[in-house]
């Protein structure tokens, strides 16, 4: 009598694990959104740090006005706190190249 109660719990402790394995593997994650909206939130912190820095591609970083200098040390402690690390070094650099493509497709 023990031995096939110790058997039902077993098999019902399997098929708990197993159904909830089957649960989450069918459940869909917002991994996949999550990545989509840190890409597009890279791109955009890119292509302003990315039009700041060819406006003064002819002077230093000394040089640059106040406001600009902030303006794009702020958005590079973005770009390495939310993207570079968090990303794939593949993702960064097709992030960079786009953000590339875009801007002098569009002048």
């Amino acid at each position: 009598m023990k031995s096939i109660l110790l058997v039902a719990i077993g098999i019902a402790a399997a098929s708990a694990i197993l159904g909830s394995l089957a649960i989450s593997a069918f459940t869909p994650t917002d991994n996949a959104s999550a990545q989509i909206e840190l890409e597009q939130k890279c791109e955009i912190i890119a292509a302003q740090g990315f039009k700041i820095q060819v406006k003064y591609s002819e002077i230093d970083f000394d040089k640059m006005p106040k406001e600009d200098a902030d303006a794009l040390k702020y958005l590079d402690d973005l770009w390495i706190s939310d993207c570079v690390s968090q990303m794939s070094p593949q993702q960064i650099v097709g992030i960079a190249q786009k953000v590339e493509r875009e801007y002098y497709a569009g002048e």
